[in-house]
């Protein structure tokens, strides 16, 4: 398993974080954590980094960078 950590500026109430982690559920990620403009995401089952970006930003959150 690898896990990302993801800068996601526009990710500040805890709603939006409650969003972008229910996201990554949705797409079969785990959220490790998640605070205003941060997130550590866990990717199973053969996600990829760019499918849990791609889902984030069809969510209507920004995302400007990611690490490995």
């Amino acid at each position: 398993m690898e896990t990302i950590n993801l800068t996601i500026p526009n990710m500040k109430s805890p709603h939006c974080q409650m969003t972008v982690t229910s996201t990554v559920k949705a797409i079969g990620g785990s959220v490790k954590s998640v605070s205003p403009t941060k997130a550590e995401i866990e990717l199973n089952n053969g996600l990829t980094k760019d499918a849990v970006i791609q889902a984030i930003q069809k969510a209507g959150y920004n995302v400007i960078n990611g690490t490995l």
